[in-house]
């Protein structure tokens, strides 16, 4: 666990660092909805986002991403008496970042990296999300679709799929 917060907050200081001497500095929030098996145990969705992204030509931006992601567990009732809840489970995704923005606002974007899973027990996986949204001059709000594909700790034969439908506002400083 140490290593998953010092990994993140090394990059979060180098993300800053960046920073002071160009701007593409973006900070989001985002909601989701679990989808597929995901549903069957998740309720919901949220995390929040900072990334830097560095302009390689008028409409394309490359750069990274570090965040938290959070799944809420569901309840499972019978005759209404709560008999089960699953245990929420939370990511730190630390990620490459792309976004194309087209001439009328709108942008395609997508992210490719590690999810560092903070809930014992369970070990991080590859993390992804393509998004589609609009871009004005200091914000952007997107939706998309992300996948973390996880498992047990020191079981590499399970693998479970962390899978949402998400939108998302994203502020550029």
């Amino acid at each position: 666990m140490k290593k998953v917060l010092f990994t993140a907050a090394f990059a979060v200081a180098g993300l800053v660092s960046v920073s002071a001497q160009t701007t593409g500095i973006e900070g989001a929030v985002h909601v989701g909805i679990p989808v597929g098996e995901t549903a069957d145990v998740y309720s919901f969705n949220i995390g929040a986002d900072l990334a830097y992204l560095h302009p390689v030509s008028n409409n394309f931006k490359l750069g990274a991403k570090v965040g938290y992601d959070h799944f809420i567990g569901k309840e499972f009732k019978v005759n209404n008496v709560v008999v089960a809840e699953s245990e929420d489970v939370g990511f730190i995704p630390l990620a490459a970042t792309a976004k194309f923005e087209f001439n009328n606002n709108l942008f395609i974007g997508a992210d490719l990296g590690y999810a560092f899973a903070t809930t014992d027990g369970i070990d991080g996986g590859l993390f992804w999300q393509p998004k589609v949204g609009y871009s004005a001059s200091t914000w952007d709000l997107y939706a998309g679709y992300k996948g973390i594909n996880a498992g047990p700790e020191n079981n590499n034969t399970v693998d479970w799929k962390y899978n949402a439908v998400s939108v998302g506002f994203n502020y550029k400083f």
